[in-house]
């Protein structure tokens, strides 16, 4: 009998061994937690491929390299310089600057590229270069900021030193008029494309923030939203 038991638990042990020497490659490749997302809402990617995510419930941003492999963190839960609060929108312009819709703060956040706060902008409310629960962000070629200001139901521009520039929209949904636009980018040209998120649609209006076309309506069908 202890025969037995001892013959048992030494197949035991070497099964054990031999599991842990050839470890299942998906056991291997599981990340640490600490970069795991919770409720990621934005995404950027920069000229070399760099991957920019706003990290909404962990109230952080992720940066990851073209291949995925987690580079940097920035950000905790708080409402100090450099501090995030549900960020939900990430933009990156040419010199790598990080521009953060920092929502529940409020405000805009800008860093250089090695993370460092470098500007803030906004506080809560309605007046212009205020903002209320602000959940898009982007940057166009010459450094202007473009805001998607939720819960004001406009557009928001500042130039590159974050002075308050101008006004696109109000609540409605007539063309012009946004129902809680969420995201907002710019081309090229100028041209800005908003996700006027409870109209169901995308509208694009010129430099000048004059509406130019409107795409989409409520549904589950190609080309509805």
């Amino acid at each position: 009998m202890k025969i037995v038991t001892v013959m048992t638990i030494f197949i035991l042990l070497m099964t054990t061994y031999t599991f842990a020497e050839n470890e299942p490659s998906f056991v291997q490749k599981i990340p640490s937690q600490s970069w795991f997302f919770n409720y990621p809402s934005g995404v950027a990617v920069d000229s070399a491929g760099n991957i920019y995510v706003a990290d909404t419930s962990n109230h952080r941003i992720q940066k990851l390299n073209a291949e995925g492999t987690p580079v940097a963190t920035w950000g905790s839960l708080g409402s100090g310089d450099g501090q995030l609060n549900s960020p939900m929108g990430v933009a990156v312009d040419s010199g790598g600057n990080i521009y953060v819709a920092d929502t529940n703060n409020h405000r805009i956040q800008k860093l250089n590229a090695e993370g460092t706060l470098v500007a803030t902008w906004g506080s809560s409310g309605s007046g212009n270069g205020q903002f209320s629960y602000p959940r898009g962000v982007a940057v166009d070629s010459a450094g202007n900021i473009y805001v998607a200001d939720t819960s004001n139901h406009r557009i928001q521009k500042l130039n590159a030193e974050g002075i308050y520039v101008a006004t696109w929209g109000s609540y409605g949904s007539a063309n012009g008029q946004f129902s809680s636009p969420i995201g907002v980018a710019v081309d090229s040209g100028g041209n800005i494309y908003v996700a006027d998120s409870n109209n169901h649609r995308i509208q694009k209006l010129n430099a000048e923030g004059t509406p130019v076309a409107t795409w989409g309506s409520s549904g589950s069908g190609n080309g509805q939203f």
